[in-house]
């Protein structure tokens, strides 16, 4: 929610991040997914840096590290269910706001 009042406010700029991982085939490699994903929260923090307390920070770290964990993503981006479908959905309506301009 706070990131996407700062970005409404032109404080930070809006960028298709990781949506090729999951719209390109063989193209997963979890390391590199999760060092992709560290290097992301670090640029975060810089950039909201000023603007949010250490409370959000800690939020971002909590958030991150679930997110880059070597296994969730293994278990995320593997070709079995009930992630996949999930996943292709958040995707597809991701890449539509990003069309639309409301990312």
């Amino acid at each position: 929610m706070k990131l996407g009042l700062l970005m409404r406010g032109d404080q930070l700029g809006g960028e298709e991040l990781a949506l090729l991982f999951h719209q390109v085939d063989f193209t997963f490699d979890r390391r590199v997914l999760a060092a992709g994903l560290l290097e992301c929260r670090d640029l975060l923090h810089e950039a909201v840096g000023p603007h949010l307390t250490a409370k959000s920070h800690g939020r971002i770290n909590h958030v991150f590290g679930h997110l880059a964990d070597c296994d969730f993503l293994a278990a995320l981006y593997g070709p079995a269910e009930p992630y996949r479908s999930h996943l292709r959905r958040i995707c597809e309506g991701l890449g539509r706001m990003l069309d639309e301009g409301s990312l």
